[in-house]
């Protein structure tokens, strides 16, 4: 269950928050952190997102067919020979490798275009991007080619979201020098960017002339450790429903590996979801769901298709009852962060895990379900 109510609202509070100055780039990658990329992205542009942000050309181009026109920009590096496409679609690539501006240079030439670019720059990341020292090189290098035009330079910190920001002023020093080394020589980039979720909550001071939040648009906070700046709502909610029940007496085993045992006579309820469908298997024997506003725990091994659950201790369960994996149920929640901390992960990654094909999204809207999703068929409510 996916509430755009509560993604509008989020992006209204990160908007209030910037100001009219700042420009706000959505980041809608991995399928908006998997709550639909056209979905989310449709309410992101309706409540004053300025560009989206997405991982690889493909996205990109899935916006552009769906009739999206506002800037994208590609944050991880397009190979060389999609170029032409980077072009065609008029979408904006990071780059750092010279030949990669003269393959986008050519094809803007080509189709009488100019290829919009963003400079990304390494400043301690480890990972894509120029270093520093050889970023004012480069940035005069990609001046000096047709039809190319350097719209935005960018970095990404890697320790933003924890308390100790020791490194990302770090970084954000060596991001700086670059500024002033351009500046120097008379060159002006317009755009010029650091700022995901954490450093939007917790260092105003870095956010330059656009902020690019991700996963605080879905209503999550990057990690325990970053101030409360904005209030977030979730906008996910994973739920199933009973498609069974059996009372087992003591000493019999659940599902595979019999790696549960019962101690006592047990109802249980087996519920249609599994591995396949995103309820991860390490939550074997150790996870909780809710049902009837009461936590009950998993037992038994999570399998590809279907998991276990014990409702002995309800005063009243049925076939077809609401079960909810995280979410909330009356005044029970059972958290993302809840299911990301019992299997050893982040909050990222857990909402991620249901957007199979298989598993059906209910669209929250103007306080209703709005449209459901499924794979068989799209429909409005």
């Amino acid at each position: 269950e996916i509430n755009l109510d509560a993604i509008a609202q989020n992006i209204r509070n990160i908007k209030k928050l910037i100001g009219e100055k700042k420009e706000l780039m959505v980041v809608v990658k991995g399928n908006a952190y998997g709550h639909d990329v056209l979905e989310v992205s449709s309410v992101a542009l309706d409540n004053e997102a300025n560009r989206l942000a997405v991982a690889r050309l493909e996205e990109g181009i899935f916006l552009r067919k769906a009739g999206i026109t506002v800037p994208i920009l590609v944050l991880g590096l397009t190979l060389k020979e999609q170029a032409e496409l980077l072009v065609s679609y008029d979408i904006t690539p990071a780059v750092c490798e010279f030949e990669m501006l003269e393959k986008l240079s050519k094809s803007a030439i080509k189709m009488n275009k100019i290829a919009k670019i963003h400079l990304k720059v390494d400043t301690g990341m480890g990972r894509i991007g120029t270093f520093p020292r050889e970023a004012t090189s480069f940035i005069k290098q990609a001046k000096s080619l047709k039809n190319v035009e350097i719209e935005g330079i960018f970095s990404h910190f890697s320790v933003a979201d924890e308390k100790d920001k020791n490194y990302t002023e770090n970084q954000f020093e060596k991001f700086n020098k670059v500024l002033v080394d351009i500046k120097r020589e008379g060159i002006n980039i317009p755009i010029k960017h650091l700022g995901n979720s954490a450093t939007l909550l917790d260092l105003p001071h870095m956010w330059l002339d656009m902020v690019r939040p991700g996963i605080s648009v879905y209503g999550l906070y990057p990690s325990p450790e970053v101030k409360k700046t904005i209030d977030l709502k979730p906008a996910q909610e994973f739920k199933t429903r009973i498609i069974f029940l059996k009372e087992l007496p003591a000493g019999e085993s659940i599902g595979y590996g019999r790696t549960y045992i019962t101690k006592r006579s047990t109802l249980v309820a087996s519920l249609p979801v599994g591995y396949a469908d995103g309820y991860n298997r390490l939550l074997s024997n150790k996870g909780e769901v809710l049902v009837r506003g009461k936590r009950v725990p998993v037992i038994g091994r999570i399998s590809m298709d279907q998991s276990m659950i014990d409702v002995t201790e309800l005063s009243q369960v049925e076939i077809g009852d609401e079960v909810v994996l995280w979410g909330k149920q009356g005044e029970e929640l059972i958290s993302v962060e809840e299911i990301a901390q019992k299997i050893g992960t982040i909050n990222y990654e857990i909402v991620h895990m249901p957007d199979k094909k298989r598993v059906p999204k209910l669209f929250i809207k103007n306080g209703k379900p709005y449209k459901i999703k499924t794979m068989l068929e799209e429909k409005l409510l």
